[in-house]
């Protein structure tokens, strides 16, 4: 029996790791092929391989994402080596943690270049693609600290809310080509990116203090989210952010 996404092709963005590797396993699982969009080519290899191992399509492509000629010949890339682009998934983010007041400019600038600007380039390098099949599917992830307000994650913070402003008007503008676009605001999940704090076992009992579900989320749970909006199943929901906190924050 064919899997929901069989025969799509799914991009998925920062995808060396952490979230992106449940979401990459889900969306193969499901049926699509897989291409594995990082920075490192090294850590997209490594997912890409893990895809194909588990018996489906999978490439691996390096690209910086807050680049437009790398993300342009990214998703040529893609096209060519996949036959298609059906979903894009963009992932990639960059999270520094420092009081505000010690942001220097490059560092802001940086991390909207990566986490705003580089969703921004992704959606209209794969544009196209999609609007001459006549459908598609862009999912966004913010994350629920913009719905909280986060200490000393101002440009983090700031670039995920930018998110759900670009997931709203990007879901008018494309609506009409048969595009949906959607965005999902994971809480905090055991990732590399949770390195940053300092005392792993006190955030972690306080991440559960938080929830209503008393488990730690997992890359795989995201993946199921992911795959669901990536399908015909989510066919009349666009312009939405969906949260996936375990009952954190319920809005």
């Amino acid at each position: 029996m064919a899997g929901p996404l069989e025969g799509r092709v799914a991009i998925v963005t920062g995808g060396g790791g952490g979230l992106a590797e449940g979401i990459c396993a889900r969306l193969a699982s499901d049926g699509a092929a897989i291409a594995a969009v990082d920075v490192s080519r090294e850590r997209a290899e490594r997912v890409a391989d893990l895809v194909k191992a588990a018996g489906a399509g999978a490439m691996a492509v390096e690209a910086d994402i807050s680049d437009r000629r790398s993300v342009e010949a990214m998703a040529a890339e893609v096209a060519r080596g996949l036959g298609r682009v059906d979903i894009l998934v963009n992932n990639a983010a960059i999270y520094p943690r420092r009081a505000w007041t010690e942001i220097e400019e490059e560092e802001w600038d940086r991390v909207m270049a990566v986490n705003l600007k580089g969703y921004f380039l992704c959606a209209r390098a794969v544009y196209p693609l999609m609007k001459e099949q006549g459908r598609g599917n862009i999912v966004n992830v913010a994350s629920i600290t913009f719905f909280i307000g986060w200490t000393l994650l101002l440009d983090y913070v700031s670039s995920k809310g930018g998110i759900v402003g670009f997931t709203r008007t990007l879901a008018r503008e494309v609506g009409p080509d048969g595009i949906n676009v959607n965005a999902i605001a994971p809480g905090a999940f055991p990732t590399d990116a949770e390195k940053i704090h300092p005392d792993q076992e006190g955030y972690n009992r306080w991440v559960l203090e938080q929830q209503s579900i008393k488990r730690r989320g997992t890359p795989e749970d995201v993946g199921n989210l992911v795959s669901f909006l990536a399908s015909d199943a989510s066919s009349f929901i666009t312009g939405q952010t969906i949260g996936i906190d375990g009952g954190w924050m319920m809005r």
